[in-house]
């Protein structure tokens, strides 16, 4: 067995998460028989009566969580699930790696959307490929966004659980107020610039009270207007076609982006929250900002905050003005991984309960509770979500965006093990910049340079 101690430690650093150009199929990663069924137990192999499932689902998510586990325990008599949470995405990863290394992992995990290396390269996994085509499971109803995140090399690692996407809140009464119309929020680089310099406002002693624009220094966001840009922020179809050997952001695309944003910060249209999402989120529903970016899984919240105070807009993520049609959002959240280690029975009883929680009922229960996607088209069609796209037309927007979004490998997002640490050096890139304490390109750089000491650090610690 396989012990990943360089990863468990690369990945103790990590922020936790908000998260394939071609349907299943081509070549089998590295090692695995061409067969994926052939990795799943056999299909006479009666599921295991115990069930044990770790999460990282706290508050209202994971009363929501439990709430499918209570219904699938009480659906049927053979198999009852356990659900145990283990705190953040990264203290679940840090247990899951000492429970590995004893042999007393469990047969389900949910792991967040840039622990996908890690578990890939674990050996500790099942792919949900494997039962998939064992039991010629239907897959064509999934949202080929979500899906295909948790693709590597085409074949399916793990099955999505909760997805989200970022989007551009905006506040439609500031809107009106400056004369620009809420039906119609800016798209471009161009575009949120301009409207940002007019929902700027400032007191008659010249201080600013609302900024146009008020986006954090988040790595996930810097990962998405590369997405927007049609650009790759890793080799290799961004690790998904084979390992990742280089991180590739300090090109043009990378440059444009963080160019596009200082220049917003030193003109004083732009909020610096810093490195802090909820300041941010924050300073929006204290209207010091008129609009941001931020996952959907913020939405209800939103709403929730600034009821009564002004009315909430939704637009689709910023891209540069050229639009390219190579160009398109990345989903993030987390998935469900089925563990190799547990007997075949576990495994079984893992993947029974899977089936169920992709049902359209269930996953339209799942988003009405939480705001996540449905992994499945079907749901939408299901009461618990047509009320909730009734109550929250907002949500359209980002449903809009992911299905108009093109699968490529650019929008499928990068794939690296030392992804947390490249989030967090994406961060320090661009305070610097913003900061003034480097150039656009010279920051690029610095942080590419980091980074693929790391990478190849990494590669060659688990080859």
């Amino acid at each position: 067995m396989r012990r990943l101690t360089t990863l468990a430690l690369a990945f103790t650093m990590a922020a936790a998460a908000c998260g394939g150009t071609t349907p299943t199929g081509g070549t089998a990663p590295s090692g695995a028989p061409a067969d994926m069924s052939a990795l799943a137990p056999a299909k006479d192999v009666a599921p295991a009566a115990t069930l044990t499932w770790w999460h990282a689902m706290s508050g209202v998510n994971g009363d929501a969580l439990n709430k499918i586990v209570a219904g699938f325990n009480s659906s049927q008599s053979k198999i009852k699930v356990e659900a145990v949470f283990q705190g953040t995405y990264d203290d679940l990863l840090a247990k899951l790696n000492t429970a590995i290394a004893s042999n007393a992992a469990p047969a389900l995990v949910q792991v967040y959307d840039i622990g996908q290396r890690y578990m890939y390269d674990s050996g500790q996994v099942v792919p949900m490929q494997a039962f998939i085509d064992r039991d010629k499971f239907n897959t064509s109803d999934f949202e080929p966004a979500v899906i295909n995140y948790y693709k590597y090399q085409d074949k399916l690692q793990s099955m999505p659980f909760n997805a989200s996407a970022p989007i551009l809140y905006f506040n439609k009464d500031a809107f009106k107020e400056v004369g620009l119309d809420p039906a119609k929020p800016p798209v471009t680089f161009t575009e949120i610039t301009e409207a940002a310099k007019k929902l700027t406002k400032k007191d008659a002693s010249g201080a600013t009270v609302r900024f146009g624009f008020g986006p954090s220094i988040y790595g996930w966001l810097f990962e998405q207007l590369m997405a927007t840009s049609g650009a790759l922020y890793a080799d290799n179809g961004n690790g998904r076609d084979n390992r990742a050997t280089k991180v590739v952001y300090n090109s043009a695309a990378g440059k444009a982006i963080l160019d596009w944003w200082k220049a917003g910060v030193d003109g004083g249209y732009f909020y610096n929250p810093g490195i802090d999402n909820d300041g941010a989120a924050n300073a929006f529903n204290a209207q010091k900002t008129a609009m941001y970016i931020e996952s959907i899984a913020r939405l209800r919240g939103h709403i929730t905050t600034i009821a009564g105070k002004f009315e909430l807009g939704a637009g689709l993520y910023p891209r540069p003005d050229s639009k390219p049609a190579t160009g398109g959002n990345i989903i993030g959240g987390a998935s469900l991984y089925i563990m190799k280690s547990r007997p075949p029975a576990e495994q079984q009883a893992a993947w029974e309960f899977v089936k169920y929680a992709m049902t359209p009922a269930v996953q339209a229960q799942w988003q009405s509770d939480t705001g996540y996607y449905p992994i499945v088209k079907a749901a939408y069609d299901q009461g618990p979500s047509k009320d909730w796209s009734t109550k929250y037309p907002q949500f359209l927007t980002a449903i809009t965006e992911i299905r108009d979004s093109p699968q490529n490998r650019m929008t499928n997002g990068a794939v690296l093990g030392v992804m947390p640490q490249a989030r967090q050096r994406t961060q320090k890139m661009i305070e610097s910049v913003l900061l003034g304490q480097a150039t656009t390109q010279a920051a690029l750089d610095a942080a590419v340079e980091d980074m693929n000491t790391q990478i190849d650090k990494y590669n060659k610690a688990n080859p």
